[in-house]
């Protein structure tokens, strides 16, 4: 490929019409409701791949009740996220068993997805004698990578709490306001995800539940526990892969028993392309390479089935 001419202009659909009609090859970050006329166009291609980001919710393990694990299954418990999946991403996304992606090496493979049981969750808020329970959500207002539409995700975890029993009360907090609120500590719940351009679980373990990470603010669910930091700590000193991997994974298994976060989702990475563009690789990170990329000559065109 001679050139490359990145077009940074269009937004929304003026994105996907510069595809359909030619004046562009290549469209990165498609939305995930165009999905299905991505899919339907014959002169279109569709990559999808795991990503490295995870969409989650967090609880505020310093405020009362949410300090009793307890009460963050019951909300778990409450969180109807197939039907997240089904709103939100429109099947460009994996439900999450971990705050680790499925692409990462150090995935725990035995690890489930809370399930959902709201008569359960009911019949622990009961024996916890939690009645009428009151909360707010606080939630970006922007479309994020991991998350395309918050405030809808944040509507729908309203309507799951509401059949338990839980009042949800929705808090728009927009850009780098919502950090610096979040550590004034008094939110009850926030919805949040993570990215990032590495495979190795350090980077996303310590910023967001490690002790330090509550100084650093990226730690919403202000959590801190000393075993968990300390196989971050052994993980990073080992030379083993095997061993990191194992130190990884039982930090995996103390979050899914103090439940500081519910992992909600791992989006896919998209990438749609006209057909007769040939050698573009998508990377888990969303980024793609041009070194090998080629038009298809018209020639060959006719070829095609």
């Amino acid at each position: 490929m001679p050139q490359v001419v990145i077009d940074l202009g269009a937004g929304g659909t003026g994105r996907l019409s510069k595809l359909l009609t030619g004046e562009c090859d290549v469209l990165a970050y498609p939305a995930a409701s165009q999905l299905s006329i991505l899919r339907d166009d014959p002169r279109l291609r569709l990559t999808l791949r795991p990503g490295m980001n995870v969409a989650y919710l967090a609880f505020n393990t310093r405020k009362p009740p949410l300090n009793d694990q307890r009460v963050r299954q019951a909300i778990a418990l409450s969180i109807n996220n197939q039907r997240l999946m089904q709103s939100i991403y429109y099947g460009t996304a994996e439900t999450a068993a971990s705050i680790l992606p499925r692409a990462s090496w150090a995935y725990d493979n035995q690890a489930q997805v809370t399930e959902y049981n709201p008569e359960k969750a009911k019949a622990i808020l009961k024996e916890l004698g939690i009645t009428k329970l009151q909360l707010n959500l606080w939630v970006p207002t922007a479309s994020q990578s991991y998350n395309p539409s918050p405030l809808k995700t944040a509507e729908l975890i309203q309507a799951d709490l509401a059949q338990v029993g839980i009042t949800v009360s929705i808090v728009p907090v927009e850009g780098r306001f919502q950090e610096a609120r979040l550590m004034e500590m008094s939110h009850d719940l926030t919805l949040s995800g993570w990215s990032t351009d590495s495979n190795d679980p350090d980077s996303f373990f310590r910023p967001l539940l490690s002790c330090a990470a509550i100084r650093s603010q990226t730690n919403y669910a202000h959590w801190c526990d000393p075993e968990f930091d300390e196989l971050l700590q052994k993980a990073l000193r080992s030379q083993q892969l095997s061993a990191r991997i194992e130190y990884y994974q039982q930090a995996q298994r103390i979050l899914e028993q103090q439940l500081p976060l519910l992992p909600l989702a791992s989006s896919l990475r998209l990438q749609a392309y006209r057909y007769d563009i040939k050698g573009l690789v998508l990377s888990p990170f969303g980024n793609s390479s041009f070194a090998g990329v080629f038009r298809e000559s018209p020639a060959d065109e006719g070829k095609k089935p």
